[in-house]
């Protein structure tokens, strides 16, 4: 009996390890995002993602918390900012220059948090 329950504590212990690791992960994924947005994106897109920028006066730069932009497929989102899909005047390709694409599915995630700030 002693020894079930040692077990069943430890069983526990390593639950809530597990729990606290995924959480801390998640909230580093965010922060990850959040900074390549403000490193690769901002100068364009604007840190609200609005695209009003100095840099994007004479470009048709979307708006990230639009309508338009936020009822796209996390896959079409995806595929805009890895292969620079439906990019006329800014073409990039994050995919190709040195993002991986966990950072790039993150980054779509930040980007679905404009469509929460605008509300």
């Amino acid at each position: 009996m002693a020894a079930e329950n040692r077990t069943r504590s430890r069983i526990w212990i390593h639950l809530a390890l597990a729990a606290v690791c995924l959480v801390v992960s998640g909230m580093s994924a965010a922060q990850e995002a959040k900074r390549l947005y403000s490193e690769k994106c901002a100068n364009c897109h604007g840190a609200d993602g609005s695209g009003h920028t100095t840099a994007t006066n004479r470009m048709k730069v979307p708006d990230l918390r639009s309508k338009r932009v936020q009822q796209k497929s996390d896959d079409d989102l995806y595929a805009a900012t890895a292969q620079g899909t439906s990019h006329e005047s800014y073409p990039h390709a994050f995919l190709h220059t040195g993002m991986t694409e966990v950072q790039i599915r993150n980054l779509v995630r930040y980007i679905r948090t404009f469509d929460e700030k605008r509300k």
